[in-house]
């Protein structure tokens, strides 16, 4: 990560603001880096959950919506839910390298 941002490793503290480090675009490119690096596959709107554009509430119902979760039953919907009151929603300013982790967490194997 300090490669790609251009930062000292020691500056990547869990405290450390992302939004003083990189940009939108900046982002995306350490998204899919991190997928090449670490064999991941995120979810195509994994930007806008870090970023709060869409809350993890509103990609629930939005997934509901497309029929996305028709297959699911009432107990994974409900594990569905629990698990979006655990992500924070942030705006950039507020995204810190920590809470990026945490939100990335939920991603690995």
């Amino acid at each position: 990560m300090s490669e790609h941002l251009g930062v000292e490793r020691s500056e990547l503290t869990d405290d450390a603001p992302l939004d003083d480090m990189m940009d939108e675009l900046d982002l995306i490119e350490l998204i899919m880096a991190l997928e090449e690096e670490f064999g991941l596959e995120l979810p195509d709107d994994i930007e806008e959950v870090v970023n709060g554009g869409i809350s993890p509430f509103e990609q629930i119902f939005m997934d509901g919506a497309d029929g996305k979760l028709k297959d699911k039953s009432d107990e994974e919907i409900i594990e569905l839910f629990k698990e979006a009151s655990r992500i924070e929603r942030n705006a950039p300013q507020d995204i810190t390298l920590g809470k990026f982790l945490v939100i990335l967490d939920q991603y690995l194997p």
